[in-house]
Formats: structure tokens, C-alpha cells, sequence
């Protein structure tokens, strides 16, 4: 059973312990000082490969950690996730969350890249033990960053509740995280702390969401598109989620709970959201058209609510 702290009094559990602490180079800023022995492990990239989990088990049986720590975005806390996994043992995890976007800290997924090529991983025990959430982390984020991770979010709230895994759980996950995101936005962008924190509880409940239903099509359309215009993960998934609104109708009660009447007022409130965070559409050559409906993992589209042909991905591209 998960236990979420919302103070740094979790870090109390972790004396007499010995951490691997997992954190990419953002850590340096927090200025967190951990109460125990720790050995750092920061040797992944934002896209961890599957390498670099391996090579992070090696540094936790070598050096006999018998905690981990993971302090980041969503790719530090998949890392530290597979380690666990990887490793083959019930060692337990403290998901800190740097973002609140992801929500890597309320799932048992994690993704990797192995061969060049994305692989998801699903198992129990990749749910972490304990989370904290902690406003003061958002403080240094960039602004942009937090444009991206809070759109993220809402657009993971948006899939999960028309997911055809829809549970009456998840919805209400799905209610909470949008009207969270839709009441602190302003006040988030501005590093509030009360909203900060507001932000992050929207993020974890978004990834409460999506741990039960997974993600849709907005999300397999948004990897192929990050990676050929180097835009970050909210970005890119933001841009495609209107789209395929637009095309398959329906989902009032979500229309409603952004405020609309409709889903065509819903998909406007969503693309006039992206002009005013400032948040651009690449120029996707015609080129790169078929690459990018081609790149759809249709296993993702398995829970999408209607039938998406790779022809209706590419016009959906071409709408961008």
C-alpha cells in the first residue's frame, strides 16, 4: 500500500538506512540534504536506456543500498523504478516528484529504451513505496517546464476519463486532477506555493488515473512527434489531444468539467490554452507524415474509444 507524505517528516524512515539516490543534475538546485548514507546514481539520460537501469542495479548491489531514493521528473523516478524492478527484490522506493506533470510517482509503469526502440514496463512493485509531495521542488523549474509538465497532466486526466478502461475510480481521479489544474494554473505559473503544491496533487492524481485505464491515442501520437521536432513530452501530447477530440465528438460531462458546454467548446478552450502558454506547433514537413503515422504503437489504441486508421492518424498529424 502506497503512503504519501506531504512534508519532508518522511525523510525519518531513511536514518540508519544506505540510498541509492536517483536524480538527474536538477538535484543540485533543491538544496535536500538526505538523512543517511547515500551513493548518487545520475548516469541516465532523458530517455533512460535500459543500459543505464542495469548499470544501476550494479551500483546498488555493490555499494549494499537497501534503500532508493528517486528525487526528479518522470525520468528519474522510471529509472529508479526499473533499478528496483531490475534488481529482483522488495527493496523499498521514495518517489520525490520535481514535476508535476508525469505522475511516474502514482504508477507501476516505467518506460525505457532499449535498442533504440521505446519499451514499456508494467509490475507491481514499480509502484513506489512512498511519495512525497513537496511544493519547494517547483521553485527552480523553468517556466516552460512547468507549462509542459502541467499540460501533461491534463491531458492524462482527459485520456484516462474517456479510456475505454474508465472506472468510476478513475473518473473521480480525473475530476480532481482537472479542477485542480483549472483552479491554481494562473497562480502556479506565477510559483505559488500553495498552488505548487495544488499542482503537484493534480499530477499525482492524474497518474492515479492513468495507473488504472493507461493512455490513448494523444499520448501515441505525442512520442514520434517529440522526438523528430525535440519537443518535450506536455508539449507534443498537448498539440495532438485537441485534434483527436475534434475528430471523435462526444465526452460532454469531460467538456463540462473544463467549464464548456460542449466538446467543441472543450477542443477550443484547449487550442486558445495552447496560444496563450505560448506553447507552438512545429512545422511538420509533409515528409515526415507517414514517419510519424507509422511510429503509432497501436497497443496504445487498444482502450481509445473509437477505431483511429493509420490514413485518419496521418490527417490528424496533417491538422497540426
Amino acid at each position: 500500500m502506497q503512503q504519501t507524505f506531504y512534508d519532508w517528516s518522511a525523510f525519518e524512515m531513511l536514518k540508519n538506512k544506505k540510498s541509492l539516490l536517483v536524480c538527474d543534475n536538477a538535484f543540485d538546485f533543491l538544496n535536500i540534504t538526505l538523512p543517511c548514507d547515500c551513493v548518487r546514481f545520475s548516469d541516465f539520460q532523458p530517455n533512460p536506456l535500459y543500459e543505464e537501469a542495469e548499470a544501476g542495479v550494479k551500483v546498488l548491489k555493490s555499494n549494499g543500498c537497501d534503500f532508493i531514493v528517486a528525487i526528479g521528473g518522470g525520468s528519474s523516478i522510471d529509472v529508479a523504478k526499473c533499478i528496483k524492478h531490475f534488481n529482483g527484490s522488495d527493496i523499498p522506493l521514495m518517489a520525490i516528484p520535481t514535476t508535476s506533470g508525469t505522475g511516474s510517482e502514482a504508477t507501476h509503469f516505467a518506460v525505457v529504451y532499449k535498442n533504440g526502440e521505446k519499451q514499456s514496463i508494467a509490475a507491481d512493485n514499480l509502484l513506489p513505496d512512498f511519495v512525497v509531495i513537496e511544493p519547494s521542488v517547483l521553485k527552480t523549474l523553468p517556466i516552460y517546464q512547468k507549462k509542459c509538465t502541467m499540460l501533461d497532466a491534463l491531458c492524462q486526466a482527459i485520456e484516462s476519463w474517456w479510456s475505454k478502461r474508465a472506472t468510476a475510480e478513475s473518473i473521480g481521479y480525473s475530476k480532481q486532477a482537472i479542477e485542480l489544474i483549472l483552479g491554481n494554473m494562473e497562480s502556479y505559473l506565477a510559483n505559488e506555493d500553495e498552488s505548487n503544491r495544488n499542482m503537484l496533487l493534480a499530477s499525482n492524481f492524474a497518474g492515479k488515473a492513468i495507473n488504472i485505464t493507461t493512455t490513448t491515442a494523444p499520448h501515441a501520437m505525442s512520442y514520434k512527434l517529440s522526438a523528430l521536432y525535440n519537443l518535450p513530452h506536455g508539449h507534443a501530447v498537448a498539440l495532438c489531444l485537441p485534434k483527436v477530440w475534434r475528430y471523435m465528438g462526444g465526452f460532454d460531462e469531460i467538456a463540462n468539467a473544463l467549464g464548456c458546454e460542449n466538446h467543441e467548446k472543450a477542443v477550443a478552450f484547449l487550442e486558445r490554452l495552447l496560444v496563450k502558454l505560448e506553447t507552438a506547433t512545429p512545422c511538420i514537413s509533409s515528409n515526415d507524415l507517414d514517419v510519424l503515422a507509422n511510429s503509432v504503437n497501436t497497443q496504445r489504441l487498444d482502450n481509445h474509444p473509437c477505431e483511429l486508421s493509420v490514413e485518419v492518424i496521418k490527417d490528424l498529424y496533417s491538422k497540426l
